[in-house]
Protein backbone atom coordinates (compact mmCIF):
# COMPACT_ATOMS: atom_id res chain seq x y z
CA UNK A 1 0.00 0.00 0.00
CA UNK A 2 2.76 2.42 0.96
CA UNK A 3 4.71 1.51 -2.16
CA UNK A 4 1.68 2.20 -4.36
CA UNK A 5 1.12 5.59 -2.81
CA UNK A 6 4.77 6.50 -3.23
CA UNK A 7 4.75 5.59 -6.94
CA UNK A 8 1.57 7.62 -7.51
CA UNK A 9 3.19 10.62 -5.84
CA UNK A 10 6.28 10.40 -8.07
CA UNK A 11 4.09 10.16 -11.16
CA UNK A 12 2.13 13.24 -10.10
CA UNK A 13 5.39 15.14 -9.55
CA UNK A 14 6.62 13.98 -12.95
CA UNK A 15 3.52 15.33 -14.72
CA UNK A 16 3.68 18.64 -12.83
CA UNK A 17 7.30 19.28 -13.82
CA UNK A 18 6.63 18.28 -17.42
CA UNK A 19 3.78 20.71 -18.03
CA UNK A 20 5.32 23.55 -16.02
CA UNK A 21 8.55 23.46 -18.05
CA UNK A 22 9.30 26.69 -20.00
CA UNK A 23 11.75 25.25 -22.48
CA UNK A 24 11.11 22.24 -24.65
CA UNK A 25 14.69 21.06 -24.46
CA UNK A 26 15.14 18.98 -21.30
CA UNK A 27 17.63 16.76 -19.63
CA UNK A 28 16.44 13.21 -19.98
CA UNK A 29 16.89 10.51 -17.35
CA UNK A 30 17.97 13.03 -14.73
CA UNK A 31 16.97 11.83 -11.29
CA UNK A 32 15.69 14.59 -9.05
CA UNK A 33 15.98 12.42 -5.98
CA UNK A 34 18.04 9.34 -5.32
CA UNK A 35 15.14 7.73 -3.52
CA UNK A 36 12.94 7.93 -6.61
CA UNK A 37 12.16 4.74 -8.44
CA UNK A 38 14.43 3.91 -11.35
CA UNK A 39 11.49 3.78 -13.73
CA UNK A 40 10.53 7.40 -13.04
CA UNK A 41 11.84 10.08 -15.47
CA UNK A 42 12.11 13.66 -14.24
CA UNK A 43 12.22 16.46 -16.88
CA UNK A 44 14.37 19.34 -15.67
CA UNK A 45 14.28 22.50 -17.85
CA UNK A 46 17.60 23.58 -19.38
CA UNK A 47 18.45 27.26 -18.95
CA UNK A 48 19.81 28.93 -22.12
CA UNK A 49 21.92 32.17 -22.22
CA UNK A 50 20.67 34.85 -24.62
CA UNK A 51 23.54 36.02 -26.87
CA UNK A 52 23.38 39.04 -29.21
CA UNK A 53 24.36 38.55 -32.85
CA UNK A 54 28.01 39.07 -33.65
CA UNK A 55 28.91 42.80 -33.60
CA UNK A 56 25.62 44.05 -32.16
CA UNK A 57 26.89 43.87 -28.58
CA UNK A 58 30.02 45.80 -29.54
CA UNK A 59 27.92 48.39 -31.36
CA UNK A 60 25.63 48.90 -28.37
CA UNK A 61 28.64 49.22 -26.11
CA UNK A 62 30.17 51.81 -28.43
CA UNK A 63 26.93 53.83 -28.51
CA UNK A 64 26.75 53.76 -24.72
CA UNK A 65 30.37 54.90 -24.39
CA UNK A 66 29.80 57.66 -26.96
CA UNK A 67 26.89 59.19 -25.08
CA UNK A 68 28.40 58.68 -21.64
CA UNK A 69 31.70 60.36 -22.57
CA UNK A 70 30.31 63.13 -24.79
CA UNK A 71 31.32 66.55 -23.53
CA UNK A 72 28.97 69.38 -22.69
CA UNK A 73 28.96 72.61 -24.67
CA UNK A 74 30.54 75.81 -23.34
CA UNK A 75 28.62 78.85 -22.20
CA UNK A 76 26.58 80.12 -25.15
CA UNK A 77 27.51 83.71 -24.31
CA UNK A 78 31.14 82.87 -25.08
CA UNK A 79 30.15 81.50 -28.49
CA UNK A 80 28.09 84.62 -29.23
CA UNK A 81 30.93 86.85 -28.09
CA UNK A 82 33.37 85.19 -30.49
CA UNK A 83 31.27 84.43 -33.57
CA UNK A 84 28.62 87.11 -33.15
CA UNK A 85 24.94 86.61 -33.97
CA UNK A 86 23.93 83.99 -36.50
CA UNK A 87 23.65 85.47 -40.03
CA UNK A 88 19.99 85.91 -40.91
CA UNK A 89 18.85 85.73 -37.28
CA UNK A 90 16.73 88.40 -35.64
CA UNK A 91 19.68 89.79 -33.74
CA UNK A 92 21.81 89.63 -36.88
CA UNK A 93 19.25 91.68 -38.79
CA UNK A 94 19.00 94.23 -35.98
CA UNK A 95 22.77 94.55 -35.56
CA UNK A 96 24.35 93.69 -38.93
CA UNK A 97 27.68 95.18 -37.86
CA UNK A 98 28.06 92.37 -35.30
CA UNK A 99 27.69 89.60 -37.89
CA UNK A 100 31.02 87.97 -38.69
CA UNK A 101 31.69 87.83 -42.42
CA UNK A 102 35.45 87.59 -43.06
CA UNK A 103 38.14 86.04 -40.86
CA UNK A 104 41.73 86.78 -41.86
CA UNK A 105 43.36 83.38 -42.39
CA UNK A 106 46.82 83.47 -40.76
CA UNK A 107 46.38 87.22 -40.60
CA UNK A 108 45.66 87.55 -44.35
CA UNK A 109 48.75 85.59 -45.36
CA UNK A 110 48.58 86.61 -49.04
CA UNK A 111 48.78 90.31 -48.14
CA UNK A 112 51.35 90.13 -45.33
CA UNK A 113 53.76 87.50 -43.95
CA UNK A 114 51.52 84.92 -42.28
CA UNK A 115 51.22 84.43 -38.51
CA UNK A 116 53.28 87.53 -37.67
CA UNK A 117 52.62 90.73 -35.75
CA UNK A 118 52.98 92.62 -39.03
CA UNK A 119 50.11 90.61 -40.48
CA UNK A 120 47.87 91.28 -37.48
CA UNK A 121 48.68 94.99 -37.59
CA UNK A 122 47.79 94.96 -41.28
CA UNK A 123 44.37 93.52 -40.39
CA UNK A 124 43.71 95.97 -37.56
CA UNK A 125 44.57 98.93 -39.80
CA UNK A 126 41.87 97.74 -42.20
CA UNK A 127 39.23 97.22 -39.51
CA UNK A 128 39.39 93.43 -39.69
CA UNK A 129 38.78 92.36 -36.10
CA UNK A 130 38.83 88.59 -36.53
CA UNK A 131 41.93 86.55 -37.39
CA UNK A 132 43.00 82.91 -37.50
CA UNK A 133 46.45 81.81 -36.36
CA UNK A 134 48.41 78.55 -36.08
CA UNK A 135 50.21 77.40 -32.93
CA UNK A 136 52.82 74.72 -32.33
CA UNK A 137 55.49 74.08 -29.69
CA UNK A 138 59.26 74.42 -29.75
CA UNK A 139 61.89 72.30 -28.04
CA UNK A 140 61.92 74.60 -25.00
CA UNK A 141 58.11 74.36 -24.68
CA UNK A 142 57.29 77.84 -25.94
CA UNK A 143 54.26 78.29 -28.20
CA UNK A 144 55.09 79.88 -31.54
CA UNK A 145 52.84 80.93 -34.42
CA UNK A 146 53.71 78.67 -37.33
CA UNK A 147 51.66 76.58 -39.73
CA UNK A 148 54.31 74.30 -41.20
CA UNK A 149 56.48 71.91 -39.28
CA UNK A 150 59.58 73.56 -40.72
CA UNK A 151 60.66 76.94 -42.12
CA UNK A 152 61.61 75.98 -45.68
CA UNK A 153 58.56 77.58 -47.33
CA UNK A 154 58.80 80.85 -45.41
CA UNK A 155 62.54 81.37 -45.38
CA UNK A 156 64.00 79.21 -48.13
CA UNK A 157 66.23 77.70 -45.45
CA UNK A 158 66.88 74.16 -44.31
CA UNK A 159 65.10 73.95 -40.94
CA UNK A 160 62.66 71.07 -41.35
CA UNK A 161 61.32 70.72 -37.80
CA UNK A 162 61.07 73.57 -35.31
CA UNK A 163 60.26 71.03 -32.60
CA UNK A 164 64.01 70.44 -32.43
CA UNK A 165 64.78 74.15 -32.04
CA UNK A 166 64.72 76.61 -29.13
CA UNK A 167 63.16 80.05 -29.38
CA UNK A 168 66.55 81.78 -29.10
CA UNK A 169 67.76 79.87 -32.17
CA UNK A 170 64.97 80.95 -34.51
CA UNK A 171 63.60 84.23 -33.17
CA UNK A 172 65.76 86.39 -35.46
CA UNK A 173 65.08 84.49 -38.70
CA UNK A 174 63.33 86.54 -41.40
CA UNK A 175 60.11 84.66 -42.20
CA UNK A 176 59.07 87.18 -44.84
CA UNK A 177 62.00 86.50 -47.13
CA UNK A 178 59.94 84.62 -49.73
CA UNK A 179 56.68 86.57 -49.39
CA UNK A 180 55.40 88.31 -52.57
CA UNK A 181 55.11 91.61 -50.66
CA UNK A 182 58.49 91.32 -48.95
CA UNK A 183 59.46 94.79 -50.19
CA UNK A 184 56.73 96.20 -47.93
CA UNK A 185 57.57 93.99 -44.94
CA UNK A 186 61.28 93.81 -44.23
CA UNK A 187 62.90 91.81 -41.42
CA UNK A 188 59.76 90.03 -40.27
CA UNK A 189 60.31 87.55 -37.46
CA UNK A 190 58.40 84.70 -35.88
CA UNK A 191 55.90 85.58 -33.19
CA UNK A 192 55.19 83.83 -29.90
CA UNK A 193 51.59 83.22 -28.93
CA UNK A 194 51.83 85.37 -25.82
CA UNK A 195 53.10 88.36 -27.83
CA UNK A 196 50.33 87.95 -30.39
CA UNK A 197 47.68 87.74 -27.66
CA UNK A 198 48.96 90.90 -26.01
CA UNK A 199 48.50 92.83 -29.25
CA UNK A 200 45.24 91.23 -30.39
CA UNK A 201 43.44 91.46 -27.06
CA UNK A 202 44.53 95.07 -26.58
CA UNK A 203 42.81 95.83 -29.91
CA UNK A 204 39.77 93.63 -29.11
CA UNK A 205 40.47 91.31 -32.03
CA UNK A 206 38.75 87.92 -31.92
CA UNK A 207 40.66 84.87 -33.05
CA UNK A 208 40.62 81.19 -33.94
CA UNK A 209 43.64 79.31 -32.60
CA UNK A 210 44.50 76.34 -34.84
CA UNK A 211 46.45 73.79 -32.79
CA UNK A 212 49.21 72.08 -34.78
CA UNK A 213 50.61 68.91 -33.27
CA UNK A 214 49.19 66.29 -30.95
CA UNK A 215 51.67 66.23 -28.09
CA UNK A 216 50.85 66.90 -24.46
CA UNK A 217 53.08 69.95 -24.52
CA UNK A 218 50.92 71.92 -26.93
CA UNK A 219 47.69 70.80 -25.22
CA UNK A 220 48.91 71.87 -21.80
CA UNK A 221 50.26 75.09 -23.29
CA UNK A 222 46.82 76.01 -24.65
CA UNK A 223 45.18 75.19 -21.31
CA UNK A 224 47.70 77.31 -19.40
CA UNK A 225 47.20 80.19 -21.83
CA UNK A 226 43.45 80.28 -21.24
CA UNK A 227 43.87 79.85 -17.48
CA UNK A 228 46.22 82.85 -17.32
CA UNK A 229 43.98 85.08 -19.50
CA UNK A 230 40.32 84.83 -18.38
CA UNK A 231 39.13 87.28 -21.05
CA UNK A 232 40.42 84.90 -23.73
CA UNK A 233 37.32 82.71 -23.31
CA UNK A 234 35.22 85.44 -24.95
CA UNK A 235 37.74 86.28 -27.68
CA UNK A 236 39.23 82.98 -28.88
CA UNK A 237 38.08 79.58 -30.13
CA UNK A 238 40.36 76.55 -30.47
CA UNK A 239 40.27 74.36 -33.55
CA UNK A 240 42.09 71.26 -34.77
CA UNK A 241 41.73 68.55 -37.39
CA UNK A 242 42.11 65.86 -34.74
CA UNK A 243 38.95 65.54 -32.61
CA UNK A 244 40.87 63.68 -29.90
CA UNK A 245 43.11 66.72 -29.37
CA UNK A 246 40.08 68.98 -29.05
CA UNK A 247 38.46 66.45 -26.72
CA UNK A 248 41.50 66.46 -24.40
CA UNK A 249 41.52 70.26 -24.29
CA UNK A 250 37.80 70.67 -23.67
CA UNK A 251 37.59 67.80 -21.20
CA UNK A 252 40.01 69.62 -18.91
CA UNK A 253 38.46 73.04 -19.56
CA UNK A 254 34.86 72.74 -20.85
CA UNK A 255 34.42 76.52 -21.11
CA UNK A 256 36.85 76.75 -24.03
CA UNK A 257 34.93 77.22 -27.27
CA UNK A 258 36.02 74.45 -29.63
CA UNK A 259 35.83 73.88 -33.38
CA UNK A 260 36.64 71.00 -35.73
CA UNK A 261 38.39 71.56 -39.08
CA UNK A 262 37.64 69.24 -41.98
CA UNK A 263 38.60 68.69 -45.58
CA UNK A 264 38.39 65.58 -47.78
CA UNK A 265 41.47 63.36 -48.15
CA UNK A 266 43.26 64.98 -45.22
CA UNK A 267 45.12 61.72 -44.42
CA UNK A 268 46.31 60.70 -47.87
CA UNK A 269 46.88 64.08 -49.57
CA UNK A 270 48.46 67.36 -48.56
CA UNK A 271 46.20 69.49 -50.79
CA UNK A 272 42.69 69.27 -52.14
CA UNK A 273 40.35 71.27 -54.35
CA UNK A 274 37.21 70.44 -56.27
CA UNK A 275 38.82 71.11 -59.66
CA UNK A 276 41.87 68.85 -59.27
CA UNK A 277 40.86 66.57 -56.41
CA UNK A 278 43.50 65.38 -53.93
CA UNK A 279 47.08 66.31 -54.83
CA UNK A 280 50.56 65.98 -53.33
CA UNK A 281 49.93 62.48 -51.97
CA UNK A 282 51.42 61.41 -48.67
CA UNK A 283 53.62 58.29 -48.97
CA UNK A 284 52.70 57.99 -52.64
CA UNK A 285 55.74 55.81 -53.28
CA UNK A 286 54.60 53.29 -50.65
CA UNK A 287 51.38 51.99 -52.13
CA UNK A 288 50.20 49.77 -49.24
CA UNK A 289 50.57 52.62 -46.76
CA UNK A 290 48.94 55.10 -49.12
CA UNK A 291 46.04 52.70 -49.66
CA UNK A 292 45.62 52.43 -45.89
CA UNK A 293 45.50 56.21 -45.67
CA UNK A 294 42.80 56.28 -48.34
CA UNK A 295 40.83 53.87 -46.19
CA UNK A 296 41.31 56.19 -43.23
CA UNK A 297 39.97 59.04 -45.39
CA UNK A 298 36.81 57.03 -46.09
CA UNK A 299 36.25 56.32 -42.40
CA UNK A 300 37.00 59.93 -41.54
CA UNK A 301 34.39 61.15 -44.02
CA UNK A 302 31.79 58.97 -42.31
CA UNK A 303 32.73 59.67 -38.70
CA UNK A 304 33.94 63.28 -38.48
CA UNK A 305 30.48 64.75 -37.87
CA UNK A 306 29.89 62.39 -34.95
CA UNK A 307 33.37 63.18 -33.64
CA UNK A 308 32.62 66.90 -33.74
CA UNK A 309 29.43 66.37 -31.75
CA UNK A 310 31.27 64.05 -29.34
CA UNK A 311 33.75 66.83 -28.52
CA UNK A 312 30.86 69.34 -28.30
CA UNK A 313 32.33 71.57 -31.00
CA UNK A 314 30.61 74.95 -31.25
CA UNK A 315 31.80 75.48 -34.82
CA UNK A 316 33.07 73.52 -37.81
CA UNK A 317 35.63 74.86 -40.27
CA UNK A 318 34.83 73.34 -43.66
CA UNK A 319 36.95 73.34 -46.77
CA UNK A 320 35.12 75.59 -49.21
CA UNK A 321 34.80 72.81 -51.81
CA UNK A 322 33.24 70.46 -49.25
CA UNK A 323 30.55 72.94 -48.20
CA UNK A 324 27.01 73.07 -49.54
CA UNK A 325 23.73 74.68 -48.46
CA UNK A 326 22.56 71.36 -47.01
CA UNK A 327 25.79 70.97 -45.01
CA UNK A 328 25.50 74.49 -43.61
CA UNK A 329 21.83 73.88 -42.78
CA UNK A 330 22.68 70.62 -41.00
CA UNK A 331 25.12 72.29 -38.63
CA UNK A 332 22.96 75.36 -38.18
CA UNK A 333 20.04 73.12 -37.13
CA UNK A 334 22.30 71.72 -34.38
CA UNK A 335 23.27 75.17 -33.17
CA UNK A 336 26.81 74.81 -34.53
CA UNK A 337 28.44 77.61 -36.52
CA UNK A 338 29.74 76.75 -39.98
CA UNK A 339 32.81 78.57 -41.33
CA UNK A 340 34.41 78.08 -44.75
CA UNK A 341 38.09 78.08 -45.71
CA UNK A 342 39.91 79.33 -47.71
CA UNK A 343 37.62 81.65 -49.64
CA UNK A 344 39.86 84.00 -51.63
CA UNK A 345 38.13 84.81 -54.92
CA UNK A 346 35.64 87.70 -54.99
CA UNK A 347 32.91 85.53 -56.54
CA UNK A 348 33.37 82.89 -53.84
CA UNK A 349 33.08 85.55 -51.17
CA UNK A 350 29.80 86.76 -52.64
CA UNK A 351 28.52 83.16 -52.66
CA UNK A 352 29.31 82.69 -48.98
CA UNK A 353 27.83 86.05 -48.08
CA UNK A 354 24.70 85.90 -50.21
CA UNK A 355 23.81 82.22 -50.62
CA UNK A 356 25.31 80.29 -47.70
CA UNK A 357 25.11 83.29 -45.36
CA UNK A 358 28.06 82.03 -43.36
CA UNK A 359 31.47 83.50 -42.40
CA UNK A 360 34.64 82.41 -44.14
CA UNK A 361 38.42 82.42 -43.71
CA UNK A 362 40.30 84.32 -46.40
CA UNK A 363 43.99 84.72 -47.17
CA UNK A 364 43.44 88.22 -48.51
CA UNK A 365 41.40 91.26 -47.56
CA UNK A 366 41.37 92.42 -51.17
CA UNK A 367 37.83 92.55 -52.48
CA UNK A 368 36.23 92.68 -49.04
CA UNK A 369 33.36 95.21 -49.20
CA UNK A 370 34.13 96.62 -45.76
CA UNK A 371 37.81 97.10 -46.60
CA UNK A 372 37.04 98.65 -49.97
CA UNK A 373 34.51 101.02 -48.38
CA UNK A 374 37.10 102.09 -45.84
CA UNK A 375 39.58 102.75 -48.63
CA UNK A 376 36.98 104.87 -50.41
CA UNK A 377 36.20 106.83 -47.24
CA UNK A 378 39.90 107.43 -46.57
CA UNK A 379 40.38 108.54 -50.16
CA UNK A 380 37.49 110.97 -49.98
CA UNK A 381 38.64 112.38 -46.67
CA UNK A 382 42.15 112.92 -48.02
CA UNK A 383 40.76 114.64 -51.10
CA UNK A 384 38.56 116.90 -48.99
CA UNK A 385 41.61 118.03 -47.01
CA UNK A 386 43.54 118.87 -50.16
CA UNK A 387 42.99 122.40 -51.59
CA UNK A 388 40.81 122.41 -54.67
CA UNK A 389 41.61 124.37 -57.87
CA UNK A 390 39.68 127.44 -56.70
CA UNK A 391 41.54 127.53 -53.41
CA UNK A 392 44.82 127.14 -55.30
CA UNK A 393 43.92 130.13 -57.49
CA UNK A 394 43.08 132.29 -54.49
CA UNK A 395 46.32 131.38 -52.72
CA UNK A 396 48.31 132.14 -55.86
CA UNK A 397 46.63 135.57 -56.26
CA UNK A 398 47.28 136.46 -52.62
CA UNK A 399 50.92 135.49 -53.06
CA UNK A 400 51.28 137.76 -56.09
CA UNK A 401 49.63 140.64 -54.32
CA UNK A 402 51.89 140.21 -51.33
CA UNK A 403 55.00 140.10 -53.50
CA UNK A 404 53.81 143.23 -55.39
CA UNK A 405 53.38 145.17 -52.18
CA UNK A 406 56.90 144.28 -51.13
Amino acid sequence: MATCVTRMAWRALDETLRYSSIYQRTLLNALACRSAPSSTIIHIPKRSLFVLPLGVDVGLLGIAVYYLTRLRKPDQSNVESIFGPEPGSKEGLMYPERVVKCIAHRGAGFDAPENTLEAFKYCVERDCNFVELDVRTLKDGQLVLLHDQGLERLTGGTITDVKMMDWDNIKNIDVGATHPNRHQFKEVHLCRLEDALDYLLSNEVRMIIDVKGEDKQVINGILDTFASRPNLYKFAAVTTFNPFVLYQIRKKDPQIVGAISYRPYCFSAQDYDAENGPSNPRFGERLPLHAALRGADALHALAWRRAARWAAASAVLLHKDAASPSEVFYWRSLGVRCVGWCVNRPLEKLYWRGVLKAPYLSNTLMGEPEVEQKKERDKRSSLSLRPGPIVDKILETEKRMTSGQN
